[in-house]
Parts: structure tokens; sequence; C-alpha cells
């Protein structure tokens, strides 16, 4: 289950979620979407780390790690959860709100994010 989808500092998008095997909700970034055709998205809280699929909303999360979850921890993934179709549409049309070659400059006006990909999360297929 997921909430409080917003804007972060990157210019992408933070959400707030629960899945199989956690007591309560962690905030989870996703990652800048830079792939022409992207499949899923990358996800990381402070504990954990993994991916939504894009087509069919699974979502594979490593075990939590109390140090942080980094993308070594990948390999470690496993299903915990399928976000239902108005959760996967709404996440795709925030993120799709953010497309941009620069997104975060118009925030922070320092740093920029490459988040062009995040224009073609509504074509991911599977």
């Amino acid at each position: 289950m997921i909430s409080k989808i917003h804007r972060n500092c990157l210019g992408t998008i933070s959400f707030d979620g629960k899945f199989q095997g956690m007591r309560k909700p962690q905030e989870f970034i996703v990652y800048p979407i830079v792939d022409i055709e992207p499949t899923a998205l990358l996800v990381q809280s402070d504990s954990r780390i993994g991916y939504i699929d894009l087509a069919s909303g699974q979502v594979d999360l490593s075990k939590p790690h109390t140090g942080g979850a980094y993308f070594c921890h990948l390999v470690q993934r496993a299903r915990v959860g399928t976000l239902n179709d108005e959760e996967l549409f709404t996440l795709k049309a925030n993120i799709f709100a953010t497309a941009h070659g620069d997104a975060d400059r118009s925030i922070n006006g320092v740093v920029g994010t490459d988040n062009s990909g995040a224009i073609n999360v509504f074509g991911a297929t599977e």
C-alpha cells in the first residue's frame, strides 16, 4: 500500500509504502529515470531497496538492513506485494509529471537531475 506521494528534493517522487513484512510505513524515494523505455522503478528507503514493475505493479524489496540498504542488497530482493491498479496509475501519473531533463534545477536552482525517462512510464508493458 502506498500513500503520501509527493515531489522530493531531487525533483522526482517520494511516497510512504507499507508492504508485506513491514510493521509500519517507510518513506521511499523513486530514483530518476533516464531509460528511454523504463520497465521498473528503482526505489529506496532508509532500510530497503528494490524495484516496482511498471507493467504489473509487482514490488520486490530487499530485507531490512539497519545500516541502510544499498545497490549490493538488490540481489537479496523478494516479492513483497503488488500495487493495485489505482495505486500504480497514481504513482505513474505523479512520476510522469516530473519528467524533465533537468528536473531538480527548478526547485533548488543549483543541482539538476535527468529524469527525462519519466515521460514514458505509461508505455511499460509486460
